[in-house]
């Protein structure tokens, strides 16, 4: 018998209403899914409704379960009006079983629900869903007949299920499709299925996302009672969101989308450092915020500069979803880089002026004052909903040099440092540039955004005369020159953001 997957000639949708199930499916870059795996697992998951609202709460997981490809699939199976009930991360420990099941909120007779398993980690023919093809038809579902033979969950076992199978209808079989990290297995909730991570493996972690037609009221189970009968909640309404053509808030309790994206755009600036702030007693640093909004290369961008006492750490090593860039601005310091939250041996960086560093997500991370004077430091935080397919930079130290004191006295106009995809963007880069009084360039915009962190010297720029430390920040097609202005050489860092064009597949 063949099923249908992304290379068969069979109709996807007399597959899926034939057998129940459809796949596997590309619908992201390894890459991206392993990125939203980590991201899963890292994150505080804090379910304010029920376990299966993820969806709903996250955006990069709502980024996913709305894109355009899935939704295609799905209009084809269930219609235009199609409601996101359901999300949630599965992970599977070697040897850790998922029993032959049919999905209890949607596995009603009248049908118009579909599941999307989806591969994070780990995700191989061995470890993904098994399933009794068409079993969606049997007309009852696995844990009906189970509890008639007085079998219950945990005794299930794959020989048992095709026995039960072959009750209904004879000739019966398991089909376990081959998947990938970043592949999806479509399939209906009345389907008979269950998955088996052998023992040999590694932890599999997959996202599941659930939709119904927009007219149906999806009704939450009680999780403690997973045998036959099923009991519904009463209290409880399921929240959804409307991914394609319009639904009934009759039915169920529509919400909109989640977004990281803040409301206030944010505008061309210039942000003075005072070089000579100290803390009072007890303090060990004082944030100064710079600015915090959105640009059109990033949904959520915010920038601060940090003045940090001798001896003082501004917290122990932490880790968050942003990507983050950290300049020096004056004094010396040390970077603490963990491999983990909880590494007793982190690598740790001297830094001093115009030194930097690039922490991609969930990269553990701190700074400490190790010398005798204040450090200043500025850092920048940004994220977006849309996970980038290219592959990501990791960790990566900048040191300056050509930006002290004393260091080569020609004009660079521009002296290339790095450059590479990041989670968020299609290119970070970071490059040094070094003017002569008077030199500058003409006014020009530039499509990506652009951050400059003035280390010396005294430059015109947006109508003002601004002497270092500072930060300027200049948001997409701002139009704006620039001047060395003053009786020193201006030098300063930049760094561009240049936006994620939001690809899903490379």
């Amino acid at each position: 018998m063949e099923y249908c997957d992304h290379n068969s000639h069979i109709d996807k949708k007399g597959s899926f209403l034939k057998f129940g199930f459809m796949g596997p499916i590309p619908l992201m870059e390894k890459g991206q899914a392993r990125f939203l795996a980590r991201h899963l697992l890292s994150a505080h998951q804090q379910r304010p409704y029920w376990h299966k609202s993820l969806a709903a709460e996250d955006p990069l997981v709502y980024r996913v379960a709305s894109s355009p490809e899935l939704l295609r699939i799905l209009r084809d199976l269930i219609g235009d009006d199609i409601i996101l009930w359901g999300g949630s991360i599965v992970s599977r420990q070697p040897g850790e079983t998922h029993p032959w099941h049919c999905d209890i909120e949607s596995c009603g007779p009248a049908g118009g629900f579909v599941s999307v398993w989806i591969g994070l980690l780990n995700a191989r023919m061995e470890s993904s869903l098994q399933f009794i093809p068409g079993s969606h038809t049997y007309g009852t579902v696995i844990q009906e007949v189970s509890a008639c033979n007085q079998v219950s969950r945990n005794e299930m076992t794959d020989e048992i299920a095709l026995r039960l199978a072959n009750s209904q209808r004879s000739s019966a079989e398991i089909v376990q499709p081959g998947v990938s990290d970043g592949e999806a297995l479509i399939f209906d909730g009345r389907v008979w299925h269950g998955s088996h991570n052998p023992a040999s493996g590694k932890p599999r972690v997959s996202l599941i996302l659930q939709y119904a037609r927009a007219d149906i009221a999806v009704k939450v189970p009680y999780f403690h009672n997973l045998e036959w009968p099923f009991l519904f909640r009463e209290d409880l309404r399921q929240p959804v969101i409307a991914v394609a053509g319009h639904a009934d808030r009759d039915a169920n309790d529509l919400v909109p989308p989640p977004s990281m994206r803040l409301d206030k755009p944010i505008r061309p600036s210039a942000h003075l450092i005072a070089p000579g702030l100290s803390c009072k007693d007890g303090v060990s640093f004082i944030p100064t915020p710079c600015f915090l909004g959105h640009t059109d290369n990033a949904d959520y961008l915010e920038c601060h500069y940090s003045h940090l006492m001798p001896g003082g750490c501004p917290h122990p090593p932490h880790a968050h979803l942003e990507e983050e860039i950290l300049v020096v601005m004056r004094g010396s310091a040390e970077l603490i880089v963990p491999n983990s939250i909880h590494d007793d041996n982190p690598k740790i960086f001297p830094v001093s002026a115009g030194n930097a560093i690039y922490y991609p997500s969930y990269q553990p991370h701190t700074i400490r004052n190790g010398s005798a004077e204040p450090v200043c430091y500025a850092m920048i935080k940004w994220k977006s909903a849309t996970i980038n397919a290219a592959k990501q930079l990791k960790p990566k130290l900048v040191q300056s040099i050509w930006l002290r004191e004393n260091a080569l006295r020609g004009t660079g106009s521009q002296i290339l440092l790095f450059e590479g995809a990041t989670a968020f963007l299609d290119k970070l880069h970071a490059h040094i540039t070094r003017f002569q009084p008077g030199d500058g360039y003409a006014a020009h915009r530039d499509s990506h955004d652009v951050a400059i962190f003035l280390i010396r010297g005294q430059i015109a720029i947006l109508g003002n005369s601004i002497s270092a430390p500072a930060v300027v920040f200049l948001p997409a097609r701002c139009l704006h020159d620039m001047k060395a202005t003053g009786t020193e050489m201006a030098k300063y860092l930049v760094w561009e953001f240049h936006k994620n064009s939001g690809r899903e597949h490379g």
